[in-house]
């Protein structure tokens, strides 16, 4: 008998999934809060659609044919009407509006001391420290600037009301609002993500 190599996992990487990959490993599209019919029976796209797994001892789950006791579970999704903020991010969200132009997506920052801190960033992983303390220390210039140096916006003050309202000069924005500044900024900045301790590659 052969036994298999052991493997080392080497790390492990948190990131998000993009809408659609969610779709693609998704088992199902939930369109009903409901979970069971009058008889009894999990309804279909509801919350306990059979292809995201059974709880009953006689039902088998649609996605991978096994019972109760031997089936992972799968998850399905919802197709949302409108963007909303989740509320795990929005620490994050709020120091990249803190940070970046609403214009043009850039950092307010001017390329100088951008490359000082690529610098520093490839310095630390080379060490194998901690980048968090250099994306704190990032927001903290980029706040204080008053216009971007790339277009010449000016940025105005960003308010940050727990637990997911965000007020540009006082004004509220919208979670489209914000999803808009994000896809500029994520366009914008590309590899340089990583200076707010953004891995481009996950999320």
């Amino acid at each position: 008998m052969i036994t298999p190599a052991k493997k080392v996992i080497g790390k492990i990487v948190f990131g998000m999934l993009s809408p659609e990959k969610i779709r693609k490993m998704s088992a199902t599209r939930i369109i009903t809060p409901d979970t069971y019919d009058e008889d009894g029976f999990p309804i279909e796209m509801g919350l306990m659609d059979t292809r995201l797994g059974v709880i009953e001892p006689g039902l088998r789950c649609k996605t991978c044919g096994q019972r109760v006791r031997d089936c992972p579970g799968h998850f399905g999704h919802i197709e949302l009407a409108m963007p909303v903020i989740h509320v795990g991010f929005a620490k994050v969200i709020y120091n990249i509006l803190r940070a970046t132009c609403r214009g043009c997506g850039n950092l307010l920052l001017e390329e100088k001391e951008i490359e000082r801190l690529r610098k520093t960033y490839e310095e630390l992983v080379r060490r194998r420290e901690n980048t968090a303390t250099l994306a704190k220390e990032v927001v903290k210039l980029a706040s204080k600037v008053t216009k971007c140096p790339y277009c010449g916006r000016e940025k105005l003050p960003i308010e940050y009301d727990k637990p997911t309202t965000f007020r540009e000069a006082g004004h509220k924005m919208t979670p489209s609002e914000v999803r808009e500044w994000l896809e500029k900024v994520s366009e914008a900045l590309g590899d340089d993500l990583k200076l707010l301790d953004i891995n481009p590659e996950v999320a």
